[in-house]
């Protein structure tokens, strides 16, 4: 995504001179909101400047204010249309907006401007895979590839395109060609752990995350899936070790509490799995299957009444949701 300081001593005006060099000190301290106002000050002194445009356009967008971030890059361009960075800037915002289309035409612009820059492509490349549109994700990776050979983004990217096709051969045969070539990109090895997943070849998967979570414990995904596979496997305790401590470093993982939820359950150990459902109802409180096992594990905790509140809160979700066989599973609890 775009931006460029721009140059305090570019200006014969000292009061613009002293804004940009404010403004600058502002974004090295991260202040984005302040550097934002002292930028729109220096558009009032110089309201043809491009690069002022786009450096509001990026801190806005640092802000997650992306509707004012395409504003931003727009004006940008209205005075410089052939910038390929403001587009590329724009087309991140839309992109983060959730305007797909307009981002492909914005990075498709970025492309035609400066066809040998490698992150316009893999920008398109991403606002197509959320497009599934998976023969131009096909044709960015060949394009990236014949630009930068040992680009791993345009590996990642076409691992994720045949992930998201659920083509678990293809998966793994591309990615097993491509680890060695990027023995450092666990992201890699991790998409090749869940394409083995997906085969059922559980044992050529958790021996793929132990090594990711060698090399990086702190990788939540890696902890989850193998979490995953030990529960399965019927390992219990070890699952729920590897869930509990993905909630602790996550406390809004809403799977991790789930997966914590389930074996609890298993264990027949009630009155945490209340716990545990409670917390969840209230992170997603209109979700019908959490407040079905909150009200399975209150009734198992003999707390009948609160159970049958519970059950019937779910069952109305599930009558909304038009999900009959939500219905017909709580109606079948509610009359053990």
């Amino acid at each position: 995504m775009y931006y460029a300081i721009c140059d305090p001593f570019q200006t014969s005006s000292k009061q613009l001179q002293a804004l940009l060099r404010q403004g600058l000190q502002y974004v090295r301290a991260r202040d984005y909101a302040n550097a934002i106002a002292v930028y729109q000050q220096a558009v009032g002194i110089d309201p043809s400047n491009a690069k002022l445009f786009g450096g509001i356009g990026y801190l806005l967008a640092r802000q997650g204010r992306f509707p004012e971030a395409i504003q931003a890059y727009q004006s940008a361009l209205s005075i410089d249309p052939n910038d390929p960075d403001f587009y590329d800037g724009l087309g991140y915002s839309y992109a983060r907006a959730g305007n797909n289309a307009n981002a492909i035409t914005a990075y498709s612009s970025a492309i035609t401007l400066e066809p040998k820059n490698v992150k316009y492509y893999l920008g398109l490349g991403v606002v197509l895979l959320r497009e599934k549109d998976y023969p131009r994700v096909f044709t960015i990776y060949n394009q990236v590839l014949a630009l930068d050979s040992k680009n791993a983004e345009a590996v990642a990217l076409m691992g994720s395109s045949l992930l998201q096709q659920q083509l678990w051969d293809e998966s793994i045969n591309f990615l097993q060609s491509a680890i060695p070539h990027f023995p450092k990109r666990t992201e890699l090895s991790l998409q090749l752990a869940i394409a083995y997943l997906n085969k059922g070849e559980n044992q050529q998967a958790e021996k793929l995350l132990t090594q990711i979570l060698r090399q990086k414990p702190s990788n939540l995904t890696a902890k989850f899936q193998l979490s995953q596979i030990q529960e399965k496997d019927g390992r219990l305790t070890e699952a729920l070790t590897g869930y509990r401590q993905l909630a602790r470093l996550n406390p809004n993982s809403i799977s991790a509490k789930i997966g914590i939820g389930r074996i609890l359950l298993a264990q027949e150990n009630y009155p945490e799995a209340v716990s545990v459902y409670q917390e969840l109802n209230r992170l997603d409180p209109n979700n019908p299957e959490l407040l079905y096992y909150l009200g399975l594990s209150l009734k198992k905790s003999n707390q009948t009444e609160k159970a049958t509140s519970i059950l019937k809160k779910s069952r109305e979700l599930y009558k909304k949701s038009q999900n009959p066989k939500g219905i017909k599973q709580v109606n079948q609890l509610l009359a053990e």
